[in-house]
């Protein structure tokens, strides 16, 4: 499983890389921006990412806008409906308004709020067959 994590903050990262690790191999970037060059990168080497892990509130270009950009690139290369990369929202705002903007517009499996609750997050990303 190749998994990707975008977070602006550097300890976000590491504890989301090293919680994730044993799962996949992780690759981190710290915008939005970075986070869609790397997604692309890999779609044009044959091997996307499996999972995304997406900071919503970053510099450059935030995780909503980096995952509907995300999901336009899957579309124009065609892929089948329910091959999309898995995405999972990270955010430390608990609002309407981002929940259903992720889930709607950028087709979110699982959506967490910082600070994170790491089992828990593993709990749920087992149980909706994310790792």
């Amino acid at each position: 499983m190749k998994i990707l994590i975008v977070d602006d903050d550097k300890l976000s990262r590491l504890t989301l890389e090293a919680t994730l690790a044993k799962y996949g191999h992780c690759t981190c970037a710290e915008n939005g921006r970075d986070g869609l060059d790397l997604f692309t990168q890999a779609l044009d080497n044959g091997d996307p990412y499996s999972v995304i892990f997406m900071d919503i509130q970053m510099p450059v270009m935030d995780g909503q806008a980096a995952l509907t950009a995300i999901r336009a690139i899957e579309r124009e290369r065609g892929t089948p409906p329910g091959s999309e990369a898995k995405a999972v929202m990270i955010t430390c705002h608990d609002d309407v308004k981002n929940v259903a903007t992720s889930f709607f517009r950028g087709n979110v499996t699982c959506f967490f709020t910082k600070p994170l609750n790491l089992s828990a997050m593993q709990e749920t990303l087992l149980k909706e067959g994310v790792l």
